[in-house]
């Protein structure tokens, strides 16, 4: 009977994280939507991982609440924040559609290039927002940092990236979870990575105890 109790504990568990991260991948859709998009995108993504923060830091509670008051507080500084990651983005589309045009060569090359510098810009723009989730600094700062965590963290940097792509390719496999799952679970699982490596070089950070052990 115990053992079933730990069971029913840890699936009842699962199953309000599994919850949180439904109603998350949604409050962030909705917060992009009611920002006419180019301006309720950074804000909603900043928002959403703050939640997604407190739900790794074991608090799933007031989800919603907790979205829409951070999403209110940090719309202004978000879109600041999140700016340069938007336009070489846009450069990045440019560069995709252009590529039809292009030589074999160097359409081959030019792919090689806005892959490599996609998933360079996100890993950063998921960087930028767990770190400003944690720590409340300027933005310049906290752009150098979060541009530079990649380069300081090479190994870090490639298994997020790994585990982005295996993400995004179950997400284009199974469609139909892309509208529950498609924008919260990257966001969760890239920002555990970097929390977790901001927990490895700050002794201060929430996690850091945790880790020592």
């Amino acid at each position: 009977m115990i053992v079933e109790d730990g069971w029913v504990g840890r699936i009842m568990t699962w199953l309000r994280a599994l919850s949180a991260l439904i109603v998350v991948n949604l409050l962030i859709a909705a917060g992009t939507l009611v920002g006419a998009v180019l301006l309720g995108a950074l804000p909603a993504l900043a928002a959403g991982s703050v939640c997604l923060t407190q739900l790794r830091d074991g608090d799933g509670s007031g989800v919603v609440r907790r979205f829409v008051r951070e999403y209110r507080a940090r719309f202004w500084r978000a879109n600041a924040l999140g700016a340069p990651f938007a336009l070489v983005g846009a450069l990045l589309v440019a560069d995709t559609l252009v590529l039809p045009s292009l030589p074999q060569a160097a359409a081959t090359a030019l792919a090689v290039f806005t892959w490599v510098a996609g998933a360079y810009t996100a890993i950063s723009l998921v960087a930028a927002l767990s770190i400003d989730v944690r720590y409340r600094d300027r933005i310049a700062p906290t752009l150098r940092f979060a541009v530079g965590l990649p380069l300081a963290s090479p190994l870090m940097a490639l298994v997020l990236a790994g585990s982005l792509a295996v993400i995004v390719a179950s997400l284009l496999a199974l469609p139909m979870f892309i509208p529950l799952l498609g924008l919260s679970i990257p966001l969760f699982v890239g920002g555990w990575f970097i929390d977790h490596r901001l927990a490895q070089l700050d002794a201060h950070h929430p996690r850091a105890a945790a880790l020592a052990h």
